[in-house]
């Protein structure tokens, strides 16, 4: 793995909040708290299931930001820069994968340990012969049995609530297992940042109390 682009450090981020943050206002090593003291901006239905299913599990301890829609058109560094995010490597994505081998068993709930909601740093990578072990770990299926891919979006939107570049671990649609990669059990601080719902909008949050309270399985995948 590469060597991460340190940006920024946030040691004393406030409790939890919703920050307009954009490239014209944030500098290198600025808290969004600091770069933006009056957030003007107001959260939509999709931000709303996330914020409430965050404060219930991690009061105060997770923070919103809302970023310019040209933000995937910018490097890694910028990204991480606007936000206050420490490093590049801090930047993570969820992704929806479905078991295409799977067959229901009638006494189980529809679809249990059929899709995967599985957490990556962008930097990162996913070995699926190593997802579809822990996979297996879980579910106790035979290799036959398991071969996963990458969700159709319509049935992501589905499962999750949001749509494609805004799916979010948090605040989902549906309770689905979920996968997050052990490197960033190693991040310094220890966060990570997520879509949130909408491309404009990203979230942070704390990675031991997250695989805590989502019952998260904290997965050697890359």
């Amino acid at each position: 793995m590469p060597e991460p682009t340190v940006v920024a450090v946030a040691t004393d981020a406030p409790a939890t909040e919703v920050v307009a943050a954009t490239p014209v206002i944030a500098k290198p090593g600025q808290l969004m708290a600091d770069a933006c003291p009056e957030p003007t901006m107001t959260m939509d239905d999709f931000l709303a299931k996330i914020y409430k299913d965050a404060e219930a599990r991690l009061p105060s301890q997770t923070r919103f930001f809302h970023v310019a829609s040209d933000y995937y058109d910018w490097p890694y560094a910028q990204r991480a820069r606007v936000m206050g995010c420490p490093s590049t490597f801090h930047l993570c994505k969820t992704l929806i994968f479905e078991n295409t081998k799977f067959k229901q068993d009638p006494s189980k709930p529809i679809d249990e340990d059929r899709y995967w909601c599985v957490i990556v740093q962008y930097e990162g990578s996913v070995n699926i012969t190593k997802l579809e072990k822990a996979a297996r770990e879980k579910t106790g299926a035979t290799r036959k049995a398991t071969h996963l891919r990458i969700a159709p979006s319509e049935k992501s939107l589905e499962l999750t609530g949001f749509a494609t570049g805004g799916v979010c671990a948090v605040g989902m649609k549906t309770d689905l297992p979920i996968l997050i990669s052990k490197e960033l059990a190693e991040l310094s601080p220890p966060i990570f940042y997520l879509g949130a719902g909408h491309l404009d909008w990203k979230v942070a949050v704390p990675f031991e109390d997250f695989v805590e309270k989502w019952n998260a399985r904290v997965t050697d995948f890359s």
